[in-house]
């Protein structure tokens, strides 16, 4: 591994919990040890790395970590005595680290656990302080600092939650506006079909005109049915348009990728293009054509001169749509990792609808993949 690699292994490794340790120690014993002249005391070393361990633990412990710290402000004191540096003069039995680990672990406490968890600790951190006090009249000084710590904590935590709120609403109001998009998509195929099986029904009479009286009755009815269900399904378009757009315009298919992928390349993309699948239902090739459509929108926005490579295959009665995309070459037009990402939602509920699988995640040689796996499951094919 080169030394760029080194570097970034280190870095993903690297948690708040061991900066913050590193932190704990340097401020437990460089105070002292600039402060005195015998600061640099092998007792006040032992008691820094002891602070900075008990950091460390709250990265797979936190309560046992919280209780380490407790017994510290507890013991420590009695340890390094007199040795501390200007925490002494200021009438403080701790030294800077171990208060700042206290607080630090009492914050992860108010953060990542239940309230009545943060209330005990809070009050028994409190508590353990008040045998190291020289008078009663300091216990508020410590309240005062475990009171901050929790209501940093509390803070931080109700924000994140209203933010995840936030984010679920905006996915379900996604979904439902691509639930939306879908049926209005969909009663335009619907809407192509009976409108074509209106027209057969109409022209038997005169394409067969030697057939019996029964069977003339009974195509009467089959069409007069097919015209119900038409007049039904335009009458479902006025609730379901927009007002925007024509609502006989026909609908994209799998035909449609072709020419998809093409007008991608005029914008200089490098896409390779693989397309293995005979006629598929309508609403199928639909649903392949908006899949793919969509991530190659992603893969503009968030890769950037990343070859790009798109295969429709079908297999064993379900068609299968990939799309990769290599890491970016070029900075991504939208770099936000927080930033809800619709179109993934919209990809969802398409397969969803259709009863099958969709997999979206990042590739191994840092790129992306949409897999998306769409049953054939009968019905007219285009």
């Amino acid at each position: 591994m080169g030394s760029r690699g080194l570097r970034s292994a280190v870095v993903r490794r690297t948690t708040p919990a061991h900066l913050v340790a590193v932190a704990c120690f340097l401020l437990a014993v460089v105070p002292t040890g600039f402060h005195r002249p015998d600061g640099w005391h092998a007792v006040n070393l032992v008691c820094g790395v002891v602070t900075a361990v008990v950091v460390l633990v709250s990265a797979r412990n936190l309560l046992g970590s919280w209780f380490l710290c407790v017994v510290l402000l507890l013991v420590l004191p009695g340890f390094y005595g007199t040795r501390t540096g200007p925490e002494l003069e200021w009438g403080w039995p701790w030294t800077l680290g171990l208060t700042a680990a206290a607080g630090y672990l009492l914050y992860q406490v108010a953060l990542r656990l239940r309230t009545v968890v943060v209330v005990t600790a809070a009050a028994a951190t409190w508590v353990a302080t008040w045998p190291r006090l020289d008078d009663w009249g300091d216990a508020p000084l410590p309240g005062l600092l475990v009171a901050g710590a929790v209501l940093l904590g509390t803070t931080v935590r109700q924000r994140r939650e209203a933010q995840r709120r936030h984010r679920d609403e905006q996915i379900r109001l996604v979904a439902a506006d691509e639930r939306t998009r879908i049926a209005r998509e969909l009663h335009d195929v619907v809407s192509h079909h009976l409108s074509a099986l209106v027209l057969r029904a109409d022209a038997v009479s005169y394409r067969l005109p030697g057939l019996a009286p029964e069977v003339l009755d009974e195509v009467e009815v089959l069409r007069r049915m097919a015209r119900d269900g038409l007049t039904e399904m335009r009458r479902l378009l006025v609730v379901l348009r927009d007002g925007d757009g024509d609502g006989t315009a026909p609908q994209p298919g799998l035909s449609g990728v072709e020419d998809l992928v093409a007008r991608f390349r005029e914008t200089g993309a490098d896409v390779a293009l693989r397309l293995g699948a005979g006629p598929v239902p309508a609403g199928v090739g639909l649903s392949a054509y908006r899949i793919v459509q969509e991530a190659l929108s992603n893969s503009g926005r968030h890769a950037p001169g990343g070859a790009v490579s798109v295969s429709v295959t079908e297999d064993d009665g379900v068609l299968e749509v990939e799309v990769r995309n290599a890491a970016a070459t070029r900075p991504a037009l939208d770099n936000d990792p927080d930033r809800p990402r619709h179109g993934l939602v919209g990809m969802a509920e398409r397969v969803r609808v259709l009863g099958g699988e969709l997999t979206a995640e990042p590739t191994p040689e840092g790129g992306f993949a949409v897999v998306a796996r769409l049953p054939l499951n009968g019905g007219d094919t285009a």
